[in-house]
């Protein structure tokens, strides 16, 4: 995960809000995934306007977790998304 990164939706999956944090429907599939990220991630990041770094910076402000710790949790979630071709990461250095 580039910090200077903004992700969209690969073609043929969708995200939405639950109370437990995000599900991604994949038609290819059909599969699920559920994201328990609570009120963390919001489906609109994922419109690939939000850099990786500002949506760290977000939580970080709003949380008063180290900022080691989010970089590490926000990684982990954008690889897996990514990793399993929900989502794709495009650098905009």
């Amino acid at each position: 995960m580039g910090t200077e990164t903004v992700y969209s939706l690969t073609d043929g999956v969708q995200v939405r809000k639950e109370k437990f944090g995000l599900l991604f429907y994949n038609y290819r599939g059909p599969r699920l995934y559920f994201v328990p990220s609570k009120d963390l991630l919001d489906p609109k990041f994922f419109d690939g306007q939000l850099k990786a770094d500002e949506l760290i910076k977000n939580i970080h402000a709003a949380h008063p977790w180290p900022l080691d710790w989010v970089e590490k949790w926000v990684g982990q979630i954008l690889t897996m998304l990514e990793n399993k071709g929900l989502i794709n990461g495009q650098s905009i250095c």
